[in-house]
């Protein structure tokens, strides 16, 4: 038996994701949808027990879910969970959804599981062609209403890779379609079907066309990933897009535009790429060599980012901001205590490269002291814990070494790993304090806490 549940939806559609989107971005920004002030992108457990079904959805989301516009929501689906999805893996996923929803015996044939379309399970699975965003969206709305998600807890565990890519071979039996197709498809049907009274068809193109009409939100989730990735900065000149973040808004001078190639190619995450507005106007005569040399840096810098990502020790959370906010306030005071750098750690044999060295060391004769300060009164006061955040910082810089090992483009490897960790907790943290995020990273070096392999204290 399978079980059609929150879980095992947004499992089916990790498997089916992009490769550079993680988990919690893709099971967040779902949520969103419905709750745009629940936005749990950065809490691994959460995430996490959702997709094992060992937490039901918050109220937040199961309380609303019910009275919320589906037409928006499919919307939403398409702005900002369709371009996350493999366009390759988009027809598996919906193999893989209708085989659970076919086994799962406590969804009745006449259940409306489709809460855009209305479609019953039993509609569902002798239907062969979708609007993905109407089936993805309406399929979240079912499980947000009915469905205990710790129903799926058993089953989950048979929803796995393997699952997903027994169904590659079956993909030649799955339409997608947009919506524009969908409704005349519909409306030809009802005429064939025998309602060929004009006024009583035009009445069902009126509801027909209405659907494609929905409120379209504002392209949040993906502009802040490849905001993210692009590190601020156009990936065609280079220069700073002057992006500032309110809320969980970027705005400034950019904007997304998709490299295609051929026609008919899909526009998703994969060939989507943030420009400044200078370079958007050559897009559209843009060889595709200069397209192909644009999506490697994009793939390259997305690779950076995914590294700290998908792993599991870094969550940044309100006392990281805590310490960050603190460390802003007081970086650039001239009364700070002074502290001897030889009664620091000595990072002459940790640290190869001359610049970064000095660079740290000139900071921490200021600063050490101060931050060590912070962090000793913020753990008494909030909790704040100093060494798991080291531990978990040198957890991601061993990742990085590890995956930049055949990186020949690297000439400052310990420089960039250090400035990819900070350029991680920046974006963390909301684009904030980006000289408290060097700050800090300075002192878990000069603690001993980041590349530790040969060092001593003095």
């Amino acid at each position: 038996m399978k079980k059609l549940c929150f879980g095992s939806l947004m499992t089916v559609l990790k498997l089916c994701k992009a490769k550079s989107i993680t988990q919690k971005m893709l099971c967040g920004t779902a949520l969103l949808s419905v709750a745009p002030q629940y936005d749990i992108r950065n809490e691994d457990g959460t995430v996490s027990d959702l997709l094992l079904c060992k937490k039901e959805l918050s109220t937040n989301v199961t309380g609303v879910a019910s009275t919320v516009d589906a037409k928006q929501v499919a919307a939403y689906f398409k702005e900002h969970i369709l371009p996350m999805l493999d366009v390759n893996k988009r027809s598996t996923a919906i193999l893989a959804l209708k085989d659970i929803i076919a086994f799962d015996d406590s969804i009745k044939a006449d259940s409306i599981i489709d809460r855009v379309s209305g479609m019953t399970k039993s509609a569902m699975l002798e239907e062969s062609s979708f609007v993905l965003e109407d089936l993805l969206a309406g399929l979240f709305l079912y499980t947000a209403t009915v469905v205990n998600n710790r129903d799926g807890k058993l089953y989950i565990k048979d929803i796995n890779s393997s699952y997903i890519d027994a169904f590659d071979s079956q993909t030649s039996g799955i339409s997608i379609t947009e919506k524009s197709n969908a409704v005349m498809t519909s409306l030809v049907k009802a005429i064939r079907d025998g309602d060929t009274n004009m006024e009583a068809a035009s009445e069902i193109a009126t509801g027909l066309i209405d659907r494609l009409l929905p409120a379209v939100r504002p392209d949040n989730s993906l502009l802040i990933s490849l905001l993210a990735e692009s590190n601020g900065n156009c990936l065609r000149c280079g220069n700073p897009l002057g992006v500032t973040r309110k809320g969980a808004v970027p705005s400034g001078n950019c904007e997304i535009v998709y490299l295609t190639k051929t026609v008919g190619e899909a526009e998703g995450y994969d060939n989507a790429v943030l420009l400044c507005k200078d370079c958007v106007p050559f897009v559209p005569r843009m060889p595709n060599p200069e397209k192909d040399t644009i999506l490697d840096n994009k793939r390259r810098l997305a690779a950076d980012m995914i590294v700290l990502d998908e792993t599991s020790g870094i969550k940044i959370v309100k006392e990281i901001e805590a310490v960050l906010r603190e460390i802003d306030n007081v970086k650039n005071e001239t009364e700070l205590a002074n502290v001897d750098i030889k009664e620091l750690v000595e990072i002459d044999k940790k640290i190869n490269e001359l610049y970064l060295r000095n660079k740290i060391n000139a900071s921490m004769v200021r600063l050490f002291k101060t931050v060590n300060d912070i962090c000793s009164r913020l753990e008494q006061e909030i909790g704040f814990n100093t060494e798991r955040f080291g531990k978990a910082m040198r957890f991601a810089l061993e990742t990085v070494e590890d995956e930049i090992k055949d990186r020949q483009d690297i000439t400052d490897p310990q420089e960039y790993i250090t400035n990819t960790l900070i350029t991680k907790l920046f974006v963390r943290v909301g684009q904030k304090y980006q000289a408290a995020c060097e700050i800090i990273v300075a002192y878990l070096v000069k603690r001993c806490d980041l590349f530790n392999e040969n060092a001593k204290q003095g």
